[in-house]
């Protein structure tokens, strides 16, 4: 097996198996400051969960090759994802339980916490939509029907959580973090069963790095 079939192996099996303990993690998520390590857990778990997620879809923009305009302005989008994603979990799973835990009780403090999650949290939301249509537009050029389903699909988990979001349908608390990451993590799955299978080898459009 080449050394860049074994890679997309890697991050196929990375994004399809964070993508189930993420969800996971989420289901147990805390809905209070006062929840104790459970909180630091949960949140470093998804931070994790994210990390790993982007290093998926890192590699998959590799190999598509960063000299196409969709594949790189994805991943550009993408890494703003990522930064709301991270800073929202780690407003919520360490900054406030560490204020709360100081015997903070200023309302203020912690309206001002929450508005920051949120802000950043409505970030990642609208960053991943935009990383997801763009790398759905990539393959729904691609030729093949797997590629264009795909498509169909990135271009449906991205834009409906963004659409719900914009609307006022959802808010980024418990139920609506739900609701997008799972939209989210069903197509870094897909994804990541497409690399798995050498979904990229078969179309024989993939770049291939020369350090592969």
């Amino acid at each position: 097996m080449s050394d860049h079939r074994s890679a997309d192996r890697l991050a196929g099996a990375a994004l399809i198996a964070v993508a189930a303990i993420g969800m996971l993690a989420m289901a147990h998520h805390p809905t209070s400051a006062h929840s104790g390590s459970l909180n630091g857990i949960v949140h470093g778990v998804m931070i994790l969960v994210i990390a790993i997620i982007a290093f998926g879809f890192a590699h998959f923009a590799v190999r598509r090759g960063l000299g196409r305009p969709a594949v790189l302005a994805g991943l550009v989008a993408y890494a703003l994802a990522l930064f709301g994603h991270v800073g929202a979990a780690t407003i919520n799973g360490f900054v406030v339980p560490a204020v709360a835990a100081h015997g903070v009780v200023q309302r203020d403090i912690f309206l001002f916490a929450w508005e920051a999650n949120q802000a950043l949290a409505r970030l990642g939301v609208y960053a991943n939509a935009a990383a997801f249509l763009l790398w759905s537009l990539d393959f729904l050029r691609r030729p093949g029907l797997e590629p264009r389903l795909i498509g169909l699909l990135g271009l449906a988990a991205g834009g409906v959580p963004a659409l719900l979001l914009a609307a006022g349908l959802i808010r980024m608390d418990v139920p609506g973090a739900l609701t997008a990451f799972a939209a989210f993590a069903a197509w870094a799955a897909i994804v990541g069963v497409h690399l798995w299978r050498g979904g990229l080898d078969r179309e024989g459009d993939a770049t291939v790095t020369p350090s592969q």
